[in-house]
């Protein structure tokens, strides 16, 4: 090794030494809110809608608002996080037309109202999934990849066992149920 590179090496590990507590504390500070707070709740109250808690905790409880906001953000390109959040908006201008309320304050009938009109709704382009489509299959996914929703809405059975052909189904059997 010549001396021009120990003087290098050093250089490197002295930046290094300086650079990482400021790197470490980049590393642990809280990220930036990415989803404003009356988005939030107006995804929390139509997650809540679609899966409301009963005798197993609801949407809400699960966090499922979370979930999409970052599944939105970090996951779908550019394009159609703008055209996501953009349709969140106009689906609750289209709740504010027909009820004269946002969907935050409508009640559990009007919400349940709006959202049977919205399904009812064919698409626009066949190229495109119609937005209550995209929410109601990101509320499910964020509800049942939960650790609420797959341990108290299902029965989580971490090592499954064999397959049973010919199961009786009782009416309150969850599922991913196992009967051994």
């Amino acid at each position: 090794m010549t001396r021009r590179d120990a003087f290098q090496r050093i250089a490197l590990l002295l930046g290094g030494i300086a650079l990482a507590p400021e790197l470490l504390a980049n590393a642990l500070s809280a990220p930036a809110p990415f989803c404003p707070p009356d988005r939030k709740r107006l995804l929390e109250e139509m997650a809540e809608t679609i899966i409301p808690t009963t005798d197993t905790p609801g949407a809400k409880d699960a966090g499922v608002a979370d979930f999409i906001a970052r599944a939105v953000e970090f996951c779908f390109p550019k394009a159609r996080q703008e055209r996501f959040w953009g349709e969140l908006n106009s689906t609750d201008d289209a709740c504010f037309k027909k009820t004269g309320k946002s969907f935050v304050d409508c009640s559990a009938e009007e919400r349940i109202a709006f959202f049977t009109e919205l399904q009812s709704r064919k698409r626009s382009d066949k190229n495109e999934q119609p937005f209550f489509n995209t929410l109601k299959m990101l509320v499910l996914h964020g509800y049942f990849t939960s650790e609420i929703g797959a341990s108290q809405a299902l029965n989580y059975d971490p090592v499954p066992g064999g397959w049973t052909a010919d199961m009786k189904i009782e009416p309150d059997t969850k599922a991913w149920t196992p009967v051994f």
